[in-house]
């Protein structure tokens, strides 16, 4: 007798997130096909699947298999177990607990539902796993094994938020959250268990891509690269990231804004692009990709301003601002000693209030430095 598995399914029910996997594609124009194993998946990275840990909460989490056998047989009951690393926990998903499957008179099972017997933990992360997959004939038989199969699980700490979408679920629709992404965003905020973490981790790493990757553009006055009008380049920033050419090593204040919120947002977070503005007066800070303490490349002044923001994106929100560290001592408006801070889940604040809108503007460009909650934002990707 011989035993084959033909495909896996962990994204099989596109309405829901509570049980099973996201709805998920891989970049601008590739598409994650369900089944997402099919047999010639040799790489744990082409069977991708992601899940939101508040989404699925305590529930059990299903994946579906179907096989085929080349024999009768009265009983036949088949698990998985998790090929376990020294040290390394059984999560995500774990073992798939015993199932009995039934065959049709031409020996094919079909799309059976195994439970997973670990959960998703609580912390984001992408983990390539691998299974081992049994079967007995009897009850209280030995176990026999018949396969190995490779996945890639993304554990996100939400259902993504816009402009990343669940619906429709078509290949048409680009802003279903990317693999591509994923890669990028889940080794950033590894192990982050909460939502603030998660975009203060994110602010951290695209601020570090200066100045090898990224960096401010001088030459260009502060022009914007990766985004176009009321879109952003996602592909082309990726590629960036990963040692590409992208659209070039300068970008802005609107594009970093972009990169944060966007990169969050595909773990659960809810950061908006929004402007601060206008032609206010700026102390010293490190903008990105520089190690110069000066007023953003010498000009003094900013016309306006754009971070990733959260709630209504007023004074009274945080912002993460991945463009530039501000003067984090007792005195950010002068003298020759700075504190770089970082602005992460760090509020606007009003005048006065020493938070991160006394830190970036001089005193009298305080007053003209004001949140414009009618800018705010999520730039589609493509």
């Amino acid at each position: 007798m011989s035993l084959s598995i033909l495909a896996i399914k962990f994204n099989h029910d596109a309405s829901s997130a509570t049980h099973d996997a996201l709805n998920i594609r891989i970049d601008a124009s590739r598409t994650v096909a369900v089944p997402e194993w099919t047999g010639s998946e040799t790489l744990p990275a082409q069977s991708p699947a992601a899940y939101a840990i508040r989404a699925v909460g305590k529930n059990a989490i299903t994946v579906q298999a179907r096989f085929q056998i080349d024999a009768p047989v009265k009983f036949l009951e088949v698990r998985a177990l998790f090929i376990a690393k020294l040290g390394v926990p059984k999560t995500p998903l774990g073992d798939l607990a015993p199932t009995q499957i039934v065959f049709n008179a031409q020996g094919l099972s079909g799309f059976v539902s195994f439970t997973c017997l670990s959960g998703l933990g609580s912390t984001v992360r992408a983990k390539n796993i691998e299974w081992r997959w049994q079967f007995r004939t009897a009850p209280d038989g030995a176990w026999t094994t018949f396969a190995e199969t490779r996945h890639r699980i993304y554990v996100l700490l939400e259902v993504p938020t816009a402009p990343w979408q669940q619906a429709p679920y078509a290949a048409s629709n680009l802003q279903l959250p990317w693999t591509e992404v994923l890669d990028i965003a889940c080794v950033w905020a590894a192990n982050a268990s909460t939502l603030d973490a998660a975009a203060g981790l994110i602010t951290d790493h695209i601020y570090a891509l200066g100045p090898g990757t990224v960096t401010y553009d001088c030459p260009g006055f502060g022009a914007s690269h990766y985004t176009s009008g009321s879109l952003f380049n996602c592909t082309a920033f990726v590629d960036r990231v990963n040692g590409g050419a992208g659209n070039g090593i300068y970008v802005n204040c609107t594009d970093c804004s972009v990169f944060t919120s966007t990169f969050a947002n595909i773990l659960g977070c809810d950061l908006w692009q929004s402007r601060m503005e206008q032609n206010f007066q700026l102390n010293e800070i490190l903008a990105i990709g520089s190690n110069v303490w000066q007023t953003a490349c010498g000009w003094g002044a900013f016309s306006y301003h754009e971070v990733a923001w959260k709630n209504q994106c007023t004074q009274a929100d945080a912002v993460f601002d991945a463009c530039l560290q501000v003067d984090g001592d007792a005195n950010p408006t002068g003298g020759n000693s700075h504190v770089p801070l970082l602005p992460k889940n760090l509020v606007f604040g009003a005048t006065g209030a020493g938070l991160y809108r006394d830190r970036l503007c001089t005193p009298a460009g305080r007053p003209l430095c004001n949140p414009a909650p009618s800018t705010r934002k999520r730039r589609p990707v493509f």
